[in-house]
């Protein structure tokens, strides 16, 4: 990815975990602000939790990135630690919180696991006492554990199970955060064609297959959404949506078709230059121009589908009422820098079930190929998507 890729991640990150920006930070001082920093350390950033984040745009506003280096290392090897593949994943968000305010006291060769969780029982203790109940502590962390379970494709009773092996023996909880996920990319059941269903026992040949599906029945309901999204835009966008559909017209030639173009001509600017970044990366007559051009082009018509959900920041010490629950539609959007890491055959199956749901539109398939699609990446572990 390029610099300005990252940058309009974090971006994106700042939006989804509703981070109320610093007044230097505002308006057009976000991006001036980051793109001092090296794309390398852009990365970490990236990468960085609601917490993690929000305490980076804190601590660095009016300040060097030179300064920031030593900084950006210790908060990425402490974030690696208390990830959902880190033996500290159980931690709270107050316990990162205060690790977070320690950084100064540390060097970066003292940040091991057992430095940094001796630091997060200082915290508990502050917090509740040397008398913590062991039982709730469990509790509370196997509420955290939950989500993570559902969103990796585990059943209710097969969390209920493991938990109760957890309350045997707590030792078994961080292996909890360590097991294989179930298939993301599952044909939700209501969208499944009747004669063939899709199914984790299908032979591998079936997985690997890079045809797209058009059915008659499929392209009548996109045609259906193509006419639905259309609006005419003005000014300045429209200027600038103009100047990126001929550059991504010259470059892709015969693969944009009437459907395709005005799809595109809806898509954001901002977005549309992305798009033309993927495209322009890619050789003219490989399939994985086609399957670009597919994407955009379903994922733009799903996004503009009215559809709500909640989401929430999950925090091992909050229950579902506990934990900043808001409302907010699904932008595809965020997962353009996801798909372009995934091969074929795998961007093959998320635009086929993208097109059965534009098909049968529905809350329950459209939220679970997003919450699929938020399990593939590190930069969303704490976001879920839930009825």
């Amino acid at each position: 990815m390029q610099k300005i890729d990252y940058i309009y991640m974090i971006a994106d990150n700042i939006m989804v975990y509703q981070i109320s920006l610093p007044a230097e930070l505002r308006g057009n001082q976000l991006q001036q602000h980051l793109d001092k920093y090296d794309e390398k350390y852009l990365k970490i950033i990236a990468g960085f939790d609601k917490n993690f984040l929000e305490h980076f745009l804190i601590i660095s506003k009016g300040r060097n990135p030179e300064d920031f280096a030593d900084i950006l290392k210790k908060m990425e090897k402490i974030s690696f630690m208390i990830g959902p593949t880190g033996n500290l994943n159980y931690l709270t968000a107050n316990q990162i919180e205060y690790i977070l305010t320690k950084l100064g006291s540390l060097n970066l060769n003292e940040i091991r696991e057992g430095r940094i969780s001796k630091i997060a029982d200082e915290q508990i203790e502050k917090e509740f006492g040397s008398s913590q109940s062991a039982s709730s502590a469990i509790e509370r962390q196997l509420s955290s554990a939950a989500f993570y379970l559902q969103s990796i494709g585990y059943s209710n009773q097969e969390i209920q199970e493991k938990f109760n092996d957890v309350r045997q023996d707590p030792s078994k909880l961080g292996a909890l955060f360590t097991l294989q996920p179930k298939e993301i990319y599952s044909m939700p059941e209501e969208i499944q064609p009747r004669s063939t269903p899709l199914s984790r026992s299908q032979p591998a040949s079936a997985t690997q297959s890079t045809s797209i599906e058009s059915s008659q029945e499929t392209q009548n309901a996109i045609e259906q959404h193509v006419s639905s999204i259309e609006h005419e835009i003005t000014g300045e966008r429209a200027k600038k949506v103009y100047e990126f559909m001929e550059l991504i017209k010259e470059h892709v030639r015969e693969i944009m078709d009437d459907s395709y173009e005005r799809v595109f001509r809806q898509i954001h600017p901002d977005r549309l230059n992305k798009a033309y970044k993927m495209l322009k990366d890619t050789k003219r007559k490989s399939k994985r121009m086609k399957l670009y051009m597919e994407w955009f082009f379903c994922s733009t018509l799903l996004s503009k589908i009215e559809l709500k959900v909640e989401h929430w920041q999950v925090s091992s010490q909050a229950g579902h009422g506990q934990t900043g629950v808001y409302t907010a539609g699904i932008s595809f959007s965020r997962y353009d820098n996801i798909i372009r890491d995934f091969p074929d055959p795998k961007l093959t199956k998320v635009i086929n079930i993208s097109r059965r749901i534009l098909q049968n539109p529905s809350k329950d398939a459209i939220q679970k190929l997003a919450t699929s699609l938020v399990s593939e990446t590190g930069f969303d572990e704490h976001l879920y998507f839930t009825d």
